[in-house]
């Protein structure tokens, strides 16, 4: 048996930059991975049989960004070996941090290391983007803008460096299609979607020290119906935070501190509230 640890994103700012003819809207963001909190991945191989895919979370959908990846790499390679998969998961669902779309990156990742002809990456990273948008980001999983739909992906380096970074995992689930909906109905009878200014990847500084545009253009509207994320938010600014977001269409939120008994402090006091709390050093 293997384990894989797959670890999850934060969205350092978002802007909705357009909309598709079919329907996806085109993002500016910042794409920080994180290896905490991170999801599990037990692998053992069988002789035969393909796939066996087992989660012990309640109602969690046979057809899931595993079993998509599993069965597009059998097709792109030819060949994929039979497997009993059991997910364990530990990042929240509906929290914004790309838990389905992590677990699809590790596999095919452990999928191609052990093929008779791995596919060059420009191929996996296809096969990724037909799992999900955000997968393509896993399959490399440094700090990068991410523009598109998820495919363009500008890795930045560790620009944050120093800064420390608390995540505050709330029990509340946020549909993404129910988010980026709500924005269009807020945006309808605008002329276009299109936000001036700054994108996500705008840095400015705050002593000195480069910082994110945390921005989130989705955030007026998932707020409006979960106001406890409102004051999660103010809470980390009140505690010192430079600059505080949700993550992606939520319900996870994020503060960056310069200094770390801030976070520290942050930390204890959100934990206090019986959210899930995660601190890092960037």
């Amino acid at each position: 048996m293997e384990i894989l640890n797959a670890g999850c994103k934060v969205n350092l700012g978002l802007r909705i930059t357009g909309v598709r003819p079919d329907g996806y809207h085109e993002l500016d963001s910042l794409f920080w991975p994180l290896p905490h909190p991170h999801d599990c991945l037990e692998i053992r191989p069988l002789h035969s049989g393909g796939l066996k895919f087992f989660c012990a979370q309640p109602d969690f959908p046979a057809d899931n960004t595993l079993t998509r990846a599993y069965a597009l790499f059998a097709r792109a390679a030819g060949h994929a070996p039979s497997l009993e998969l059991t997910l364990h998961k530990g990042i929240p669902h509906g929290a914004g941090l790309g838990g389905g779309s992590s677990d699809a990156a590790a596999l095919l990742l452990w999928l191609n290391a052990r093929a008779e002809r791995p596919l060059a990456g420009q191929d996996l990273s296809a096969i990724a983007a037909r799992v999900g948008a955000d997968t393509p980001f896993f399959l490399q999983s440094s700090p990068c803008r991410v523009r598109g739909i998820g495919e363009i992906l500008e890795p930045v380096g560790r620009m944050l460096t120093g800064w420390h970074l608390v995540l505050v995992c709330p029990m509340i689930h946020v549909s993404t299609p129910w988010a980026f909906a709500a924005y269009d109905a807020a945006c309808a009878g605008q002329n276009s979607l299109t936000i001036a200014g700054g994108g996500a990847n705008g840095v400015f500084l705050s002593g000195g020290r480069p910082l994110p545009d945390m921005h989130n253009d989705l955030e007026a509207v998932v707020l409006a119906c979960h106001p406890q994320l409102a004051a999660i938010k103010a809470d980390l600014l009140r505690f010192g935070a430079e600059a505080a977001g949700m993550s992606g269409s939520g319900s996870s939120m994020v503060g960056l501190f310069a200094a770390e008994n801030a976070a520290q402090d942050a930390a204890r006091h959100l934990r206090g509230e019986n959210w899930r709390v995660f601190t890092h050093v960037l």
